[in-house]
């Protein structure tokens, strides 16, 4: 990258970006407690619109599970579910967490993110036990779909963070690795660049 960045922020994606994740795993799991296939598209299915709700708040933990018997007609244990749900995380890669501390003392770090409770959980505490503190002192403030009531790629999601924080889009780099979301935040003027399989975190070139 330049020796003398346009942005003064960088706004990151969570999934697929700083943090590993392989929902194949979490799909196999239902699959094999019997769940319909119409309860096997994640995170786009048309067919059901509860992982959706769950990840913008419409739903809280309790009521998700619920919700998720009901409709694959499977019955089972909170805890069967929650691993099942859980499984999709996979890891936090060490050189990225590193990277991460560099770049927040050169920078303002965000994060906007389309999760859940359960999930924050379980990555939050992985984040703490590799990194050896909190991912909200790494980063000025994080974004989390089912606490802003927005989902990438709404437009609001970004808008929020917008408001919220004071940023301007035009001074913020925005990282993640779907191209709807890329695009969506072009339109509202940030700087963007789609994370995937040869452009990833650690060959953008930031001048460490």
């Amino acid at each position: 990258m330049a020796k003398q960045p346009s942005f003064k922020n960088i706004l990151f994606d969570l999934g697929g970006v700083i943090l590993d994740i392989n929902i194949q795993a979490t799909l196999k799991l239902f699959y094999e407690m019997g769940f319909p296939s119409e309860m096997l598209q994640f995170p786009n299915s048309m067919n059901t619109d509860v992982y959706f709700k769950y990840q913008t708040g419409k739903l809280d933990t309790g009521q998700f599970r619920d919700e998720i018997r009901k409709t694959s007609g499977v019955d089972m244990t909170n805890q069967a579910l929650d691993d099942a749900w859980n499984a999709m995380i996979v890891r936090f890669p060490k050189e990225r967490v590193e990277l991460l501390k560099v770049l927040s003392k050169r920078y303002n770090l965000y994060m906007l993110s389309n999760t859940s409770a359960l999930h924050v959980q379980v990555f939050e505490k992985m984040f703490l036990d590799l990194a050896g503190e909190s991912m909200h002192k790494i980063f000025k403030k994080i974004y989390y779909s089912h606490e802003i009531g927005w989902h990438k790629p709404d437009k609001e999601a970004w808008e929020y963070v917008i408001k919220d924080s004071g940023i301007k889009a035009e001074e913020t780099l925005f990282l993640d690795d779907d191209i709807h979301n890329i695009k969506a935040s072009q339109e509202l003027g940030f700087q963007a660049i789609h994370i995937h399989e040869r452009t990833h975190l650690m060959n953008l070139g930031f001048d460490l």
